[in-house]
């Protein structure tokens, strides 16, 4: 009997993926796209990193913005370091902002990739309003070496909005702060696969699955994502 490959790229319309045929056929069918990890998402190209060096004045605040695109961000992980004096670093989303100079440059952990994100993130001259969502607390000694604080808990942020990172020297010295932050912007369901006409409602293929399937003739099968492309491959045998 012949085995054929196909393969699909899925997106928000559906897709027939298995043509209805005369006879029984098995199928085996792989979603393509990574596992929902963050080093999965690293090696094929989903996660980008921006680092920046400040010096804080005392009394001073620093902040920069993240403008998300279509399809929002998420925060992957973090590291922020003060060498002299404490530091509040808060996330503040909703807020009226004010923008200047370049974009902050980013860089995708892939080097194979592109460096291309919807996302804008950018120094912020002014900030009002808004609500911190989410707060570190920076506990550097000018006795000591500095102090610092790390994470990968993960924000998910929302699509086209404004999201300030806010860092507040606590202390009566200037502090040299260094930021480091990976993110994505195809993450959780956006790597998923619904083997249906609609998404949701049907058997979910997540990244790297694969489902064999006996299909009896004349029986199809349609493929459809929610906001992703996503790429599948097909195996039939007849």
């Amino acid at each position: 009997m012949a085995i054929t490959y196909n393969i699909y790229e899925i997106g928000d319309t559906a897709v027939e993926i298995v043509a209805p045929s005369s006879d029984s056929q098995k199928v085996w069918i792989q979603n393509l796209e990574p596992l929902s990890e963050t080093d999965e998402y690293a090696r094929a190209g989903f996660i980008y990193q921006v680092s920046q060096k400040f010096a804080i004045a005392s009394p001073g605040t620093v902040s920069f913005n993240i403008a998300t695109g279509t399809a929002g961000l998420q925060i992957e992980y973090y590291e922020i370091i003060s060498d002299v004096e404490k530091v509040t670093a808060s996330l503040i989303e909703g807020a009226t902002v004010t923008t200047s100079g370049a974009a902050l440059p980013v860089y995708n952990l892939n080097r194979n990739s592109s460096d291309t994100t919807q996302a804008t993130l950018s120094s912020a001259s002014t900030v009002t309003g808004g609500s911190v969502i989410a707060q570190e607390f920076i506990t550097a000694d000018k006795h000591a070496a500095g102090g610092g604080a790390g994470s990968q808990k993960i924000y998910t942020l929302q699509p086209s909005d404004d999201y300030v990172m806010r860092f507040v020297n606590d202390g009566n010295q200037s502090t040299t702060v260094a930021l480091t932050l990976g993110f994505s912007e195809k993450y959780n369901g956006l790597n998923q696969v619904w083997l249906g006409s609609s998404a949701g409602s049907a058997v979910t293929l997540r990244g790297h699955e694969m489902i064999q399937l006996d299909v009896r003739g004349g029986e199809q099968i349609m493929a459809v994502s929610d906001g992703g492309t996503n790429t599948v491959v097909v195996m039939r045998q007849d």
